[in-house]
């Protein structure tokens, strides 16, 4: 049986039979919907479910699949080299920490085990290395991504969150949320170079293209701080909205993009001269931020919103893709495709969002995931706690 290829595949993967376009042009004539039936006749997908779309900029952004992950996954990151898809999973134990995923075919490739429970990760550019940072023994791990043995295991600073690697990739930065420090590592061996105090539950990191600073949001605060990367001192402070989550550094350095929890804002840095040039309300409870490939647009998941915003550079219009997911956390793009993929914090899935730009062809879609409607309690949208299975899905209501 033939399977719907990844999103954005390349149109090799793509190619039907002549049989098969017969088949289609069949179809189409006699209103039967189908990849490649004519689209006056197929059914418009409702919010949330696969093929809905949003258009901004003259590019529409399509649900294009879903798959099922670990516990309360928290973090996603994709390969350099776009053919992995790592999903870290929070909420169990010592057992499938890690999902790996074939971004090629959109399919899962296998769970990886080890002591703890995984936090965010991010991959070398040669994707042989994948960091992880690990909540049991407050550690940061380097695993093989070829073996998934672990190379170099380092306790940090109290609960480790996000991690950023130097230009060069001979230093990694790590952000500790419980003692308020930030890590530098050597990414080679693990080795503690120097940890520094800096404000209350810091969490998102970037590092300058030159390697020279860091940039960090103070979560337990309203600013993000300005590093000298090489000694970790505090050199400038950035006022911003009330808690800071998380950053994506444009690739020339000139902008910083901050989710803002305060409020639910995306906020512009001109970082020559550091302060906010711009604010923009986007869905409820903002967590992780990615930049599309070109940099022309911003995604931000809505953590309480469920859902992602998706933000012109531009223009600084958004509009917010309402996703089949309870609390939205982690958001990654293949740098190879475009692909963007969102996990959903209390449903336990992965989706695929394609981005198509003017003139393109959209191709057939992935699958979805099987279920009843959910409910999205607005008391408690801003908790990090999940509802039991039977409490998200009973009713009809709130959807």
């Amino acid at each position: 049986m033939r399977h719907s290829q990844a999103p954005n595949a390349p149109a090799s993967t793509r190619s039907l039979t002549s049989t098969a376009l017969a088949w289609l042009a069949l179809l189409a004539l006699v209103g039967i919907g189908g990849p490649g039936a004519s689209t006056a006749l197929a059914r418009k997908p409702r919010p949330r479910k696969v093929g809905y779309t949003v258009t901004l900029g003259g590019n529409t952004f399509r649900i294009w699949g879903a798959l099922h992950t670990g516990i309360m996954p928290k973090g996603v990151s994709v390969s350099p080299d776009g053919k992995r898809i790592f999903v870290t999973n929070f909420g169990r134990k010592n057992r499938r920490n890690l999902d790996v995923y074939d971004a090629v075919t959109f399919k899962h490739l296998r769970q990886v085990s080890f002591p703890g429970n995984t936090i965010e990760s991010v991959v070398s550019s040669d994707s042989r290395t994948l960091y992880v940072s690990n909540y049991y023994g407050y550690k940061v791990q380097a695993m093989d991504t070829r073996t998934w043995k672990i190379r170099w295991s380092t306790r940090t600073g109290h609960f480790p969150k996000m991690m950023a690697l130097s230009p060069k990739e001979k230093w990694l930065y790590v952000t500790s949320w419980e003692s308020a420090t930030v890590s530098k590592l050597d990414a080679a061996t693990g080795k503690l170079a120097l940890t520094a105090k800096v404000g209350r539950h810091p969490r998102g990191i970037s590092v300058s293209p030159d390697g020279k600073l860091l940039y960090v949001a103070i979560c337990g605060g309203s600013h993000v701080y300005v590093l000298d990367a090489a000694r970790l001192k505090i050199l400038y402070k950035i006022r911003t909205g009330k808690l800071p989550r998380h950053t994506a550094l444009t690739k020339d350095g000139k902008r910083l993009y901050v989710s803002i929890i305060g409020g639910s804002m995306l906020q512009v840095i001109d970082t020559a001269r550091r302060k906010v040039i711009k604010t923009v309300w986007i869905g409820k409870g903002p967590r992780t931020v990615a930049l599309s490939t070109d940099e022309r647009f911003i995604y931000v998941t809505a953590f309480a919103g469920h859902a992602l915003t998706i933000v012109d550079s531009k223009t600084f219009k958004k509009k917010i893709l309402p996703l089949d997911v309870v609390k939205a956390s982690g958001v990654a793009v293949n740098p190879k495709t475009g692909v963007i993929y969102v996990t959903g914090w209390c449903t336990k899935d992965l989706w695929a969002i394609e981005r198509l730009r003017p003139g393109a062809h959209p191709g057939p879609l992935g699958k979805g995931i099987r279920r009843g409607p959910l409910i999205r309690d607005p008391k408690i949208a801003y908790r990090l706690d999940c509802p039991l299975p039977r409490d998200m899905y009973r009713h009809r209501r709130h959807r």
